[in-house]
């Protein structure tokens, strides 16, 4: 393909016409989506010469060949043409000579007529030539398969966007990845109040100690963590430490690394990939195929085996608390400190902090807005390797000498009492100083503008954050109105604004600037106010945090309305960037982002959701951090809190959104959380069947074993009374594994074998291997370790063969997971130790690729369980450390319950009798959930076992109470049969 990057790609679009007009627009549609120009013929010439040489010049001039085939062979000329081959085979082998990139889309076989007539199919000699042709076509190229002209379209796109390589560098920073020891600064820091850092001695002292004073307690961290709130000065204190003084003091220093969270790509998952790609001086993309586990793991052994320094600036922007689409715009006032808040969005994220504390040589130093939960203990304190330097105001010198360095005139006597009232902050000290500067009666006199400003008083506020306010208020309020528009404008983004993209918004008739001359004096007004950000070397423009939320929040929903109808225009005119199920990076989605959040503040939440379902979930389901940006995303669909509904206008779109935020929600392990949004909406939507397994599988794994087998049987009846015969098949097995962690094992296989013949009838092979799975656990608990493999191995076998998957896709499901998981249980009961570990270890693999953590824990405790057999205890008890954390967030009380009863055995066999003790007994309460007979039967059971043989008495708990529980709506099942019919058989469907 062409390296002039103003060049648009030539795609030649060969195949019949006749028979495939609706297919060549959608073909045509595709390459313009992409970027790319299409060469269409959609009228041969008259003569059989010129037909030729018309389309194999097309081909000369293509960059790309696409070749769509169906049931016609093709315009075979008479003349010119010994071979007497059809047009559309001249131009295959055209670009099979020119060798270009090949694009071949061919009719799936079994696909019915749909479009096509009987008069579009070949018969006789033209259908032979056409078996010939597309033989061939499949035996030397990667072949699509399509079923119509849409699913044509989506294969077009996705084998284009292959080929494509978009320029984002309007929206990034996209730095070259250095060779240590040269720093690699990933995202300059930009924001610097002036030319140098004023003040902060101790805090730089502390810095020093961390890495160069072995007898101070703050040396013995991994991880220092400067903590205090926005604009504080905390980025410009490290960026200093990190450029001037680490190299000084760090000895020896292998490399270091800057890389900011502020930034809309700089993800967790592009961190690791690029800090594993500079620590281990490999190629990025390289490093880019590597599995994310794996990638994390060589990233800690690299910072273990070389001194590295990396500085996480802004890592607030992974927590919970500032993980949403508004994050850029909040002030530190709106965000609370709860301890769950301050939890990481990706479980990953967390663990990987954790681990950061065990790495021997390098150190890491972060600036964060809130201490992350991750790094505490439950007392509230620091772990053991981490340390938190708690960042206020400038000290009284300090604050008086910033002033003077921007170049205001003031006495101490005079500035200090002002600046005692918003906590002599650097950022409010430096924006007073640009409204003082630009005082056009005494430029820069302080005394002498307070006079003419009578109302400025920030002594009446007695809350800091009032004052902080009142400050800014008159920062802004001199602003030009030309000046404010810009600003408003830069902080409507949700990343710094490119200057190509600024001129676009802001220079023009109707807009704020004539021309960029004018653009370039507000922005340096802006700039030598402390209220802009000028990145040079990337030419973009940003706000500090706190300016950014106290712009926004005194818009007007008028103003901020026209602002968002603006960037609405500008990122509708940009080419899209994706291509139906390809898997790119989240960074390349920052257009489409831009333009989703214009669609949510204009509150045209209806195209939200359809811009949503049309782009970003056609994105690959598989892409690490997807998950987690589509909760961002459809989190902005409850603008009024998740009790309430969604804001959509279609009952089915409001479903649609509960799904799929919960669902993600419980692939990320918060099923808590997960549940509270089913249960919550779909009280409101009617309880649809599907919340309501969903709710039944998601309560059983929380403990609540009543609700969710109450929930099963309510499902059961509705499906039967309905006649829906799958759903009814969803709910007995649902039913049968409350019943058999209940320890009611021969109901259970009871309906196990109802729901497997009732899927077996519809020949839903999928479903069927879900049963499967569940009578392999039943089988293991019950200690028949044969019969469990033999039920996980058909579970696998039947994994993804409904959709017909492609294997990379079928590996990656839930179900092929859970029954890779389920064989190695068993072949680790029946001794093989080295083949359970092989299928325990894919499982566990398989399911941290594709964030699924509730099979992610369960093989995290099988895997110890290995350990502890082969008697590798302090293995077994370092791999349950990273259970508790995801365990307790779910939380997964069965889950929690089965680790503490391996943890239990593995401090038995250690010899700790009272540590054995107390994790058997938690493990006791864990599996008690709601009481006998609601109790989690095995995991009781072992502990009662473990309690027994250590001569520990059994917990007291309380008896199932009845009459707190709060059952599903009543709905009509017939009393004589439990499961609410007496067969399956006979029945139509079923």
């Amino acid at each position: 393909m062409p390296n002039d990057s103003n060049k648009r790609p030539v795609v030649m679009v060969s195949s019949t016409a006749r028979d495939l007009p609706a297919h060549r627009k959608e073909v045509e549609d595709a390459c313009l989506r992409q970027g790319m120009f299409p060469l269409m013929m959609e009228r041969l010439p008259a003569s059989d010469a010129e037909a030729i040489s018309a389309s194999l010049g097309m081909v000369d001039e293509a960059d790309v060949y696409v070749g769509v085939f169906a049931h016609r062979y093709g315009y075979v000329p008479r003349e010119s043409n010994p071979r007497q081959i059809s047009v559309t085979e001249m131009e295959y082998e055209r670009a099979v000579e020119r060798n270009i990139p090949r694009q071949i889309f061919i009719i799936d076989k079994k696909q019915p007529l749909g479009d096509f007539t009987i008069d579009d199919i070949d018969k006789g000699e033209s259908a032979e030539r056409l078996a010939q042709f597309k033989s061939r076509v499949e035996t030397e190229n990667i072949v699509n398969y399509f079923k119509s002209p849409a699913d044509l379209r989506a294969h077009v796109i996705n084998s284009l966007s292959q080929l494509r390589k978009p320029d984002l560098t309007t929206f990034h920073y996209v730095s070259d990845i250095p060779e240590p020891p040269e720093p690699f600064i990933a995202h300059p820091y930009t924001l610097l109040q002036t030319h140098r850092l004023v003040g902060r001695q101790p805090e730089l002292n502390l810095l020093a100690d961390w890495v160069a004073k072995p007898d101070a307690v703050v040396y013995r961290a991994r991880i220092l963590n400067v903590v205090a709130v926005g604009g504080m000065g905390k980025s410009a204190l490290t960026w200093k430490w990190f450029n001037d003084i680490a190299p000084q003091e760090m000895k020896p220093l292998a490399g270091r690394l800057w890389w900011s969270f502020y930034e809309s790509d700089a993800t967790f998952e592009n961190f690791v990939t690029r800090a594993l790609a500079y620590t281990t001086r490999r190629p990025l993309a390289e490093v880019q195929q590597i599995p994310a586990p794996d990638r994390e793991s060589q990233l800690l052994h690299a910072l273990d085996r070389e001194p590295f320094l990396l500085v996480l600036d802004g890592l607030e922007r992974i927590l919970i608390a500032y993980a949403r689409m508004d994050a850029a715009r909040l002030e530190d006032s709106q965000v609370g400190t709860q301890r769950n808040l301050r939890k990481t969005a990706d479980p990953r994220a967390g663990r990987f902090l954790k681990k950061l504390t065990q790495v021997r040589t390098s150190r890491a130093l972060v600036s964060t807005r809130l201490y992350p939960a991750e790094l505490e203990t439950d007392g509230g304190d620091p772990i053991p390797a981490s340390f938190k330097s708690d960042i206020k105001g400038l000290a009284d010198e300090d604050a008086v000498e910033f002033w003077r360095a921007l170049n205001v005139m003031g006495s101490r006597d005079l500035l200090l009492p002002v600046f005692a009232t918003f906590g002599k902050h650097p950022l409010l000290i430096q924006a007073l100083a640009g409204e003082v500067k630009r005082y056009r009666r005494a430029p820069g006199n302080f005394e002498e503008w307070r006079r003419a400003n009578a109302q400025f008083d920030p002594t009446k506020f007695p809350l800091l954050q009032d004052a902080m306010s009142h400050v800014l208020e008159f920062a802004l309020r001199r602003l030009s109105s030309k000046a404010q528009q810009v600003l408003q404008v830069v902080a409507a983004f949700r990343m710094p604004a490119h200057y190509d993209t600024l001129t676009v918004l802001l220079i023009g008739e109707g807009k704020p600037c004539l021309d960029e001359r004018e653009l370039d004096e507000l922005l340096t007004e802006l700039e030598d106010r402390g209220l802009v950000g000028w990145d040079k070397r990337a030419n973009r423009y940003d706000l500090h945090p706190i300016v950014r939320g106290v712009v926004w929040s005194r818009l007007d929903n008028i103003i901020r309305r026209g602002i968002y109808e603006q960037l609405l225009d500008h990122f509708q005119s940009l080419p899209r960037q994706i291509g139906l199920q390809s898997a790119i990076g989240l960074a390349d989605l920052a257009a489409d982002i831009e333009l989703f959040n214009s669609l949510i503040g204009l509150k045209r939440y209806d195209e939200a959701f359809k811009y949503f379902k049309e782009t970003f979930y056609r994105v690959n389901q598989y892409h690490l951090g997807t998950q987690l940006l589509y909760a961002e995303l459809l989190e902005a669909f409850f603008p009024k809190g998740k009790d309430e509904l969604p804001t959509l206008s279609d009952v089915q779109n409001q479903y649609s959104v509960v799904e799929i935020l919960a669902g993600i929600y419980w692939n990320q392990g918060e099923i808590l959380k997960a549940a509270k949004v089913f249960m919550r909406c779909s009280k409101a939507l009617n309880y649809p069947l599907k919340s309501l397994l969903s709710l039944s599988s998601i309560t059983r794994l929380g403990g609540s074993l009543r609700y969710s087998e109450s929930t099963a049987l309510k499902v059961l009846g509705l499906a039967r009374a309905e006649g829906k015969h799958k759903t009814e098949g969803s709910a007995l097995y649902r039913l049968g594994l409350t019943l058999a962690h209940r320890g009611c094992q021969d109901k259970a296989e009871l309906v196990f074998r109802r729901a497997q013949r009732l899927f077996s009838y519809r020949r839903d092979k999928d479903s069927s291997g879900v049963v499967h799975a569940c009578s392999s656990l039943l089988s293991l608990w019950s200690g028949d370790a044969p019969g469990a493999r033999a039920f996980a191995e058909q579970a696998r076998s039947f994994a993804g063969t409904n959709q017909r998957l492609a294997e990379i896709v079928r590996i990656l499901r839930r179900d092929y997971i859970r029954a890779t998981k389920l064989i190695g249980i068993a072949e680790s009961q029946l001794g093989n130790f080295e083949v359970a570990e092989s299928y325990i270890c894919d499982a566990l693999q398989r399911a941290r690729i594709v964030g699924v953590v509730e099979e992610e824990i369960d093989s995290l405790i099988a895997l110890a369980e290995l350990r502890r057999k082969q008697q590798e205890l302090q293995v077994a008890s370092d791999i349950l450390d990273a259970v508790w954390e995801p365990v307790k967030r779910g939380p997964y009380r069965l889950f929690h319950a089965d680790a503490c009863n391996v943890l239990s055995r593995i401090e038995h066999d250690a010899g700790n009798q009272a540590a054995a003790i107390k994790a058997a007994r938690k493990a006791y309460r864990l599996a008690w959930c709601d009481g006998p007979p609601f109790a989690y039967h095995w995991g009781l059971e072992r502990a009662r076992g473990l309690l027994k043989a250590l001569g520990a008495g059994e917990p007291l708990m309380p008896a199932f109470d009845e009459s707190k529980f709060e059952p599903m709506p009543e709905v009509e099942i017939d009393p004589a049969d439990e499961f609410g019919a007496a067969s399956v058989e006979g029945r139509e469907g079923g």
